[in-house]
């Protein structure tokens, strides 16, 4: 598995959404290993699903910044 840097910092790009589609589980736990020592480490992760493949990118990437924002919110109390 190989992955391409991307440049610049979150700030100039927004959110970073990965989305995962017809991984193993093993190479979503590698993937997941690599990404804590990158510079993506704070994008949100998502493995597609029946479901979430029926949805549009827009409403997906929507809908998955919202549950992150979520957590976000309640890890801070």
């Amino acid at each position: 598995m190989s992955f391409r840097k991307i440049e610049g910092n979150e700030e100039e790009r927004g959110k970073r959404v990965i989305l995962l589609h017809n991984f193993k589980d093993s190479e979503v736990k590698e993937f997941l290993e690599l990404l804590k020592n990158s510079n993506l480490s704070r994008s949100i992760v998502a493995v597609t699903t029946d479901i979430s493949l029926e949805w549009k990118v827009r409403d997906l990437m929507d809908e998955l910044i919202k549950e992150d924002d979520e957590i976000k919110r309640k890890s801070r109390r």
